[in-house]
């Protein structure tokens, strides 16, 4: 069964109580707990985050000088669906996050243009984990969407929860 994590970065890994030249960068901690999702689960991780580029080297490359641990077990980004209001503005609009992961799950599970997937149909041959600070997903996800706290990211309650989620066998 492939075991997917659609992964945010910022309230996720990355907290307020963890600075690089004062923004808010990858914590050590945090890490490390996705580090036991991953240990439990053997899991793969597609970046869902603003942290992300468009094209999965790219955000290789920006994750790995970013510190990250895991670029060996990421596969794949969602689309990134916003336009900025005005530049500058620090306004922009955009689609929720779920339509997003939702895009990426019809294109690489559902058709048959997944690229590098034997498997194409969710059900007991794949199952996913969303882990991200905020509630912008769709209805479909409820039981697979774990809503870290911003401040504080990633917890030991939410290492269970993901794993109990990826490796739930399904009937």
């Amino acid at each position: 069964m492939e075991k997917i994590i659609f992964l945010d970065i910022d309230g996720v890994l990355a907290t307020p109580e963890y600075l690089k030249d004062g923004q808010w960068a990858l914590n050590p901690e945090k890490q490390k707990l996705l580090g036991e999702i991953l240990a439990q689960t053997d899991a793969k991780i597609i970046l869902s985050s603003s942290w992300r580029y468009a094209t999965l080297e790219k955000t290789k490359e920006h994750m790995e000088a970013e510190g990250f641990l895991f670029n060996d077990k990421l596969i794949g980004v969602t689309i990134r669906a916003y336009q900025w209001l005005e530049r500058g503005t620090g306004i922009h609009l955009s689609i929720p996050r779920g339509v997003e992961i939702k895009q990426w799950v019809d294109t690489h599970i559902h058709s048959d243009n997944g690229k590098n997937w034997e498997r194409k149909k969710l059900g007991k041959d794949f199952t996913y984990v969303i882990l991200d600070d905020d509630c912008d997903m769709l209805l479909e996800h409820k039981d697979n969407f774990i809503r870290t706290n911003s401040v504080i990211g990633l917890t030991d309650d939410d290492v269970s929860s993901a794993v109990a989620i990826l490796n739930k066998t399904c009937t």
